[in-house]
């Protein structure tokens, strides 16, 4: 499979959303925000695999949050906050969905997407890359990807 680090980056910080713990009304928002956004890129996501690797048809995860999604998401969202402030994270959440209106499967995979949407401000890909992992997200792919079928067909190709 070919997508660019900054490509899968991009869909990846478009996964994020809101806190697990008790929220305000505009945390709530960003949630919502978030789950729209990374549901939507995650199905773009799926439609780019499958362009690669046809044997991905029907084993791709539902990008559907459900509840475990929604509280590590919330974490990292958390995370975001914490370093960057509510104001920041929200320009980053307007950044997204602008991008969303134009994004598709062959803009993902030619590294085109993503190009105009930054963290927020105080939060380093590293620190966001770790926060996915702390708060478990990489683990809920992975085992969706097993679920799903998509990791074992990957793994024959």
């Amino acid at each position: 499979m070919i997508f660019s680090p900054r490509a899968l980056t991009a869909t990846v910080t478009l996964a994020m959303a809101a806190a697990s713990l008790p929220v305000t009304a505009a945390a709530q928002s960003q949630l919502e925000r978030m789950e729209v956004l990374s549901e939507r890129a995650s199905a773009l996501m799926n439609e780019a695999m499958i362009a690669q690797l046809p044997a991905l048809e029907g084993n791709m995860p539902d990008p559907a949050w459900d509840d475990p999604m929604r509280a590590a998401y919330g974490c990292v969202l958390q995370g975001y906050v914490e370093a960057s402030g509510e104001a920041a994270v929200d320009t980053m959440l307007d950044e997204m969905e602008a991008m969303m209106e134009t994004a598709t499967a062959e803009s993902l995979m030619s590294g085109a997407f993503g190009d105009g949407v930054q963290l927020p401000e105080g939060m380093s890909e590293v620190q966001a890359q770790a926060l996915m992992q702390d708060c478990g997200v990489m683990e809920i792919i992975m085992a969706r990807m097993a679920e799903s079928g998509a990791m074992q067909v990957m793994m024959d190709q």
